[in-house]
């Protein structure tokens, strides 16, 4: 599993105006949906190379941001820009969007 990996599932998976959450990236990838710091590695380095875009689109299941080092303004913008439902806290609204399953990749790994 590396960060590539994440940016193709995310490709396939998650278009604009779509989220996921860093449980379900964890479920896809480590059969758990409590993998946080894993996945935040993942995350990072998809970002690093290219795919903020795409690792813009993953938030928690609270429906908050993430909380980057240079602040969560650019996050916010791309989602309020793609379309995604937002509360007046600036999160994701899960009661107008639901977030998007990804495929278990991690109970079918032997």
């Amino acid at each position: 599993m590396n960060w590539s990996d994440l940016v193709a599932v995310l490709k396939a998976n998650v278009p604009s105006g779509r989220v996921t959450t860093y449980a379900e990236v964890s479920n896809w990838a480590y059969g758990k949906p409590n993998r946080n710091q894993p996945v935040r590695s993942l995350l990072r380095g998809a970002a690093n190379h290219g795919h903020m875009a795409l690792t813009n689109r993953v938030v928690a299941v609270s429906g908050s941001l993430a909380d980057l080092p240079q602040g969560r303004e650019q996050q916010l913008e791309q989602l309020k820009t793609e379309g995604v439902p937002l509360t007046s806290a600036g999160e994701v609204d899960f009661s107008r969007i639901t977030p998007v399953t990804l495929k278990n990749q991690g109970n079918e790994q032997t």
